[in-house]
């Protein structure tokens, strides 16, 4: 896979963030084509359309959290969404950890 890059990268919460501009990213509200040359275009939207997806199903391969954000979103809408997802990404964490069974550490001898 070619080298994509993270608009907003919150690492020790393996959350990612893209900021999607809605003509180039395929936005369902503000999807359009341009009259000229539309057939270029169609593809040209396609392919970034899969390839957000692809990056995506990568991310979460690797234990990533993706949120992506439409440029027309208020920037407090926005922060809320990333904010919540952040906070469960840490109770799924919590849930994990104490559930895990793991032994205890204990200092060597």
């Amino acid at each position: 896979m070619r080298r994509r890059t993270i608009d907003i990268a919150f690492t020790r919460a393996r959350v990612a963030v893209f900021i999607d501009g809605c003509f180039w990213h395929g936005c369902p509200q503000h999807r359009t084509l341009p009259a000229s040359n539309t057939e270029w275009w169609s593809r040209k939207l396609a392919t970034n359309t899969a390839r957000d997806a692809v990056t995506a199903a990568h991310l979460a391969d690797l234990g990533w959290t993706v949120v992506r954000v439409w440029e027309h979103e208020s920037a407090v809408e926005a922060v809320e969404r990333i904010v919540a997802r952040m906070r469960s990404v840490a109770a799924s964490a919590e849930r994990v950890s104490e559930g895990s069974g793991a032994p205890e550490q204990r200092p060597l001898a």
